[in-house]
């Protein structure tokens, strides 16, 4: 039947850094350390779709995406650190954030943080920050246009910005056994939005697939959300030939788009356990391997498709009404290994063999646009995506 091509892009970004840091002791009891990040980012951003009858009136390839350029990315830093007795230490800093794509993409963030030992085992602490972000960079350079003129209207978005409130509780209960209860808060705000009237867009949502983010207005960083949740730590550092380590996550997380209604965000799964545990046999110049670990957390949000909107840009978009009501199934997945390794002749000689997935489990990843040559508008081209399915993987090492 022959390739059916309906849409190309290509979306580079390549980055060069550079950083340094002084550190000066002022004291037995405090510590200086300035410094700065510089990254040179440069993008090339590409895509064309194809337009065919009946989506179009004509046959032909629509540039979407066409940019070249670079930008600075800039954080200077200065931290001070004060052990103010033997059980409370402080910390306190400033950093600065510049995205020389506009000017727009300013923000200044301060950092605080405070331990203090109530005992030789056990400690408490408390920190604040504040960090800036910038948008994914192909939303800056998306295309529209605007009569016969075409422009880039959300390339002045400016940075999100996020408050973390974190309060945590470290005990270690022996020699070999360390618990660790930890509370957050996080309050977003200057999320981009869309600037239609009723819309349930939010950027906050990006990255939740490997789908792009469509835009059909201008974004303006009005848009607010948080996430509060607790998290339990259970490690047991190596000894007696084994190793492991329990985490359990409750959360929560918002947002409020453009027609005022806090919804879920695509992340919000509530709930997320994790299990590992890694045990070794010795034999002489022989190491024996085995371990697993255990992945179970809440399902990813979604909501129903906007089916015109999807197959007109040849990728899923949602609609406003009940977005995010829906969850997919929760995630599930066990890992196991097993092998050997052997020290001789100065190399030690490596072999494993990892199962993925063992259970072969379906878990979903999202909801994609596969295309079906010569009927453009069927509704059955949007699927459901999978996560990887079991893989076994066989690896040989040697060090020397």
């Amino acid at each position: 039947t022959g390739k059916h091509y309906h849409r190309g892009y290509d979306f580079r970004d390549d980055k060069t850094s550079l950083n340094s840091t002084l550190t000066k002791r002022l004291g037995s009891r405090s510590t200086l350390k300035a410094g700065f990040y510089l990254e040179k980012l440069n993008f090339n951003v590409i895509d064309s779709i194809f337009r065919e009858p009946p989506l179009s009136r004509f046959t032909r390839w629509e540039r979407r995406w066409d940019y070249r350029g670079g930008v600075w990315q800039i954080q200077p830093f200065v931290q001070y650190k004060l052990r103010a007795t033997d059980r409370l230490t402080l910390t306190a800093g400033l950093n600065a954030f510049v995205f020389t794509l506009n000017d727009n993409s300013k923000g200044l963030d301060p950092r605080l943080g405070a331990q203090y030992k109530l005992s030789e085992s056990q400690s408490l602490s408390f920190g604040y920050g504040m960090h800036h972000q910038t948008q994914p960079s192909y939303v800056y350079f998306q295309k529209k246009l605007e009569g016969t003129r075409t422009t880039l209207p959300n390339l002045n978005m400016g940075l999100t910005r996020s408050q973390h409130f974190v309060l945590a509780y470290d005990r270690r209960v022996s020699g070999t056994v360390r618990v660790k209860v930890e509370t957050y808060y996080q309050r977003l705000n200057k999320i981009p939005l869309s600037t239609r009237p009723g819309s349930s867009f939010s950027l906050l949502n990006q990255g939740s697939s490997f789908s792009r983010i469509f835009t059909d207005t201008t974004l303006q960083n009005m848009g607010i959300g948080y996430n509060i949740g607790g998290e339990l730590t259970v490690e047991k550092s190596f000894s007696r030939n084994y190793y492991a380590l329990f985490t359990a996550s409750l959360y929560d997380s918002k947002y409020r788009g453009n027609d005022g209604i806090w919804r879920d965000t695509d992340y919000n799964g509530r709930y997320a356990l994790n299990g590992s545990e890694w045990a070794v046999g010795r034999c002489k110049r022989t190491t024996l391997l085995a371990g697993g670990k255990l992945t179970w957390a809440g399902g990813r949000r979604y909501g129903p498709v906007n089916t015109a909107q999807s197959l007109d840009r040849r990728e899923v978009v949602f609609a406003d009404l009940g977005r995010n009501l829906l969850q997919f199934p929760a995630y599930f997945r066990f890992d196991a290994r097993i092998g050997f390794r052997k020290n001789a002749l100065g190399l030690s000689h490596e072999l494993a063999l990892d199962l993925i997935n063992v259970f072969g489990i379906r878990n979903v990843l999202g909801l994609t646009y596969v295309p079906i040559p010569n009927d453009p508008t069927s509704t059955s081209s949007i699927k459901q995506q999978y996560q990887l399915g079991f893989l076994p993987l066989f690896y040989c090492k040697v060090d020397f």
